[in-house]
């Protein structure tokens, strides 16, 4: 079975989307989305699941350097819990550390000619990480 999965890179105003599949183990679409209250994002994250068929998603966890959780760990963790109330797709956490980091080399060095949208280059990220760790 193919899977259709959503990464998502989680902040307070702002959360990046990616969406890849299990076939390909890449990513390749990829935007951000700002959001006023949590019920506005639950909403997105629903319609973007039923608009590309998907059936996981990842959540990019922000772990301490030393792999501990941190106060984001536990809102994303918080926020989960909620979005599995309201959908029956299963949902996974993976280490996003350094992602915002990778972003800013990947775009100086390969000159990645992408609007200001680090979160959703961060969601791509953290799921081509999954996939290659997953499949």
């Amino acid at each position: 079975m193919t899977l259709k999965i959503l990464s998502i890179d989680y902040g307070i105003k702002h959360v990046g989307f990616a969406i890849g599949n299990s076939i390909s183990k890449s990513s390749n679409v990829f935007f951000s989305f700002s959001y006023k209250g949590k019920i506005q994002l639950l909403k997105k994250i629903i319609e973007v699941c039923d608009e590309w068929g998907v059936n996981r998603i990842i959540f990019g966890m922000p772990y301490n350097i030393d792999g501990t959780k941190n106060k984001m760990c536990k809102e994303i963790e918080k926020f989960s819990k909620k979005l599995a109330l309201e959908t029956d797709i299963e949902i996974f956490f993976q280490d996003e550390t350094l992602t915002s980091m990778e972003y800013k080399i990947d775009k100086r060095n390969n000159n990645l000619f992408l609007p200001e949208d680090s979160h959703g280059y961060a969601a791509k990220l953290t799921l081509e990480s999954y996939l290659r760790e997953q499949f």
